[in-house]
């Protein structure tokens, strides 16, 4: 099946995902749910985030450079011991967090426990081992069964948190049904990894087993990179606790400002799953592959940034509601980002696997960030602590660049149209200076 085919499966699914959950945003203010609730249920995909991130995103890369140098059939075994991995791994995550939850919320300025917070449990231990799920699927060329896994998926999150509140429920009902149909998920995904292989031999399994232990130790630095952009976005959120008393109605619109432009990361994300792997087989067919997949997206991305930020005066509140009015600075400020999202040289150094020290980078733009968003909130509030992030992502990806170069002697145009590029970074950054 060719490359583009499969970006476009992955990128269906990850955007799927993606817009069950900006319309449950848009629905939550339509359906009468107080800001404090939103604030709320915010916090639990805070939560959720900065518990699962860092070391899901790097299993996940190292997973994707494992299937890329495996067979099909060694892929299959080794795609379902990765899952039942990533389940043990969250189960066992969970309770440590059940257990020690009153100091975890106190060192981030968390009054008391969000509603239906031990229920959203089951939708993380659903969620967490199926990335292994989904790109598995992808990378096998199953893609019917994931566009088919993506349209239930979305559609049941939709329903099972939408659906009681529109028949008039409380909000605890509506994330009581949401952990059934998340338990539903969880029984589903077990069947499948435990159903028989087509070819189990034992020097299969065997291969499988040592591919995983393999694939632990390629991820290792990846989870601590990861781990660290998990506090930097964190530290956002931390800041906004801080200065604010843990106020959830402020933290709620702090996070429908910094929403992430709708399904970039479902773009990205689709466009990388297939990068990698081909990158990690034949490096040169890889990075042209990149470049020429980069240059489409900088098109849509940075068109529908520019578009967003032209004319949010005048659709932001009919989306929002007034209730949160107050997010559209956040919101325009938060569209800069956009350009970090599009260099990819973090791909390129996990495809060949260098990413032994990647996380010192990391390190480097926590510290750049709080620094920056202490030196501007007193001054600025919220756009301040936005300022601060948008500034430390741009001086985190020079900085990869560079170091891709340093490692591989891999320059940054060998995987990006920088003309393309550079020039709607200027636009997008005059338009918000105009506006």
């Amino acid at each position: 099946m060719r490359a583009s085919a499969l970006v476009r499966a992955g990128q269906f699914n990850q955007a799927a995902r993606q817009g069950a959950y900006i319309l449950i945003a848009l629905a939550l203010p339509r359906l009468g749910v107080p800001r404090e609730l939103i604030g709320e249920w915010e916090t639990l995909l805070f939560l959720g985030y900065l518990l699962g991130f860092g070391w899901t995103t790097g299993l996940l890369q190292g997973f994707l450079v494992k299937m890329g140098a495996l067979s099909d059939r060694f892929g299959e075994l080794f795609s379902r011991q990765a899952v039942q991995v990533m389940g043990g791994i969250s189960a066992g995550l969970l309770l440590l967090v059940a257990l020690l939850h009153q100091p975890f919320f106190t060192l981030l300025q968390i009054e008391r426990e969000p509603v239906g917070w031990y229920l959203f449990f089951i939708l993380l231990l659903s969620r967490w081992p199926s990335y292994c799920f989904e790109q598995a699927l992808l990378l096998q060329g199953h893609t019917r069964a994931l566009l088919l896994y993506a349209v239930l998926n979305s559609l049941g999150l939709l329903i099972a948190l939408l659906l009681p509140l529109y028949l008039g429920h409380p909000f605890l009902q509506a994330v009581q049904t949401l952990g059934a149909f998340a338990g539903a998920k969880v029984v589903v995904l077990l069947l499948w990894t435990l159903r028989p292989a087509r070819t189990p031999t034992t020097a299969i399994s065997a291969l499988a087993t040592g591919t995983l232990t393999d694939w632990l130790r390629v991820s290792r630095p990846l989870v601590a990179y990861a781990t660290v952009g998990a506090l930097v976005t964190a530290a956002d959120p931390w800041l906004v606790n801080y200065w604010y008393g843990g106020d959830p109605e402020v933290f709620a619109v702090f996070r429908y400002g910094v929403r992430e432009l709708p399904f970039l990361a479902a773009l990205i994300s689709g466009m990388t799953v297939v990068a990698i792997p081909l990158i990690t087989r034949d490096r040169a067919a890889g990075l042209v592959e990149l470049r020429n997949q980069s240059r489409k997206l900088f098109h849509y991305v940075f068109a529908l940034a520019l578009a967003m930020l032209l004319t949010a005066d005048y659709w932001w509140t009919r989306v929002f509601t007034p209730t949160f009015a107050d997010s559209l600075p956040v919101f325009r400020t938060y569209l800069l980002v956009v350009g970090c999202r599009l260099v990819f040289a973090m791909s390129v150094l996990t495809a060949l696997t260098e990413t032994r020290r990647i996380y010192l980078w990391g390190v480097l733009e926590l510290v750049v960030n709080v620094v920056l968003s202490l030196l501007l909130a007193p001054r600025f509030g919220l756009v301040g602590i936005v300022w601060g992030t948008v500034l430390a992502s741009y001086f985190h990806e020079a900085c990869l660049v560079l170091y891709l170069r340093y490692r591989t002697d891999i320059a940054w145009r060998e995987f990006a149209d920088l003309r393309w590029y550079f020039g709607y970074l200027a636009v997008l950054f005059a338009a918000y200076w105009a506006v």
